[in-house]
């Protein structure tokens, strides 16, 4: 589901601003690619940062347990329960703001691209996908992104499919 959502398809050194520019299926400013997708799995395991570039998860040296509790609160607190996988995104306002004045809209504007992205693709590959509706600047710095430079713009809780008869869809 990443790589269809977010997965780099193209690259090009130099882009606007003199920055690197990417192209995936989910727009950008300026193709510039500033939101980042964390994984937090509801099985306890460590909080993945997807590489867009290399399609795969990179696991975030960071204090798990601790990340894990208050996501989950954050989660139930919303859709009343935290099972599955939520994909925190992490937009880089110091970048987007190299190239662009008043870059906050723009920021915005490309995480609600990626969570449409992110949903129309859960849903196209047999999974659910709930857009959480809180930003999640609280945890940027537990996951390890610095706060002066990174901040939480969203989030979307993904699941499988569970039928009628309270067992989900294999």
């Amino acid at each position: 589901m990443l790589w269809f959502a977010a997965g780099v398809r193209g690259y090009h050194p130099v882009g606007r601003a003199g920055i690197p520019i990417q192209w995936s299926a989910t727009p950008s400013a300026g193709g510039l690619g500033c939101v980042r997708v964390v994984c937090l799995a509801d099985d306890g395991s460590r909080p993945r940062l997807y590489d867009p570039f290399e399609h795969r998860l990179l696991e975030l040296d960071i204090e798990a347990e601790f990340v894990a509790a208050a996501n989950r609160e954050t989660v139930k607190a919303v859709v009343g329960k935290a099972a599955g996988c939520t994909l925190r995104l992490i937009a880089d306002e110091v970048k987007l703001s190299a190239a662009y004045s008043d870059a906050e809209s723009l920021m915005f504007r490309d995480a609600g691209a990626l969570v449409a992205t992110l949903a129309l693709c859960a849903v196209w590959l047999g999974m659910t996908a709930c857009p959480l509706g809180f930003l999640g600047d609280d945890l940027v710095p537990k996951l390890g992104f610095p706060a002066d430079r990174f901040r939480g713009v969203g989030a979307v809780q993904i699941g499988r499919v569970v039928h009628g008869n309270g067992h989900p869809t294999d």
